[in-house]
């Protein structure tokens, strides 16, 4: 069970470490809580202001980049449905405070580049717009084995739903 998770990770992780390459991320700012509709940005969030809706809208390739708070500090996010857990980039995560260069990576991820180490860790509070869930599962990639984070089913599950329409990103608690 725990290699398919992996496994399912790493693909993810893969896709996700090509596609900066075939689409122009950089320079591109990610969607940030707004109570206005933006190209990039959230979009009339939150209707009867309980914090239990996040709206997001798609960039011009079609992807959801946000920015999330992941343990007090701002990260830049893809949403990615295919990715078993939040995978976040090892420079990133030296910047939380999550890893140090003394540990260990403990997981092997399979990659498109091959096989990559990777790190479990438990992130205490992730926040995207006006959704917040705790005690989050996470990889955290060995140093260049992934282009972007990635916000997958470890927080996504939690959610009571989640849907895509109209180029739109709905997030539910």
């Amino acid at each position: 069970m725990l290699r398919s998770v992996l496994l399912l990770a790493a693909v993810a992780m893969a896709i996700a470490y090509f596609a900066p390459q075939y689409l122009d991320f950089a320079g591109r700012e990610p969607a940030r809580a707004a109570t206005s509709a933006s190209p990039r940005g959230a979009l009339d969030n939150d209707e009867g202001g309980t914090g239990r809706r996040f709206r997001i809208a798609a960039d011009p390739s079609g992807h959801f980049l946000v920015d999330a708070l992941i343990d007090g500090r701002n990260v830049d996010v893809l949403v990615d449905t295919g990715a078993t857990a939040v995978a976040l980039r090892y420079e990133d995560a030296r910047a939380m405070g999550l890893i140090r260069p003394s540990d260990d990576f403990d997981a092997r991820v399979s990659t498109a580049n091959g096989m990559a180490r990777a790190k479990k860790v438990r992130l205490s509070r992730v926040r995207v717009g006006t959704i917040t869930v705790s005690d989050v599962d996470a990889l955290v990639t060995e140093p260049g084995a992934l282009g972007v984070n990635l916000l997958g089913m470890s927080f996504l599950r939690r959610l009571a739903r989640f849907e895509v329409s109209g180029g739109t990103l709905l997030l539910e608690r």
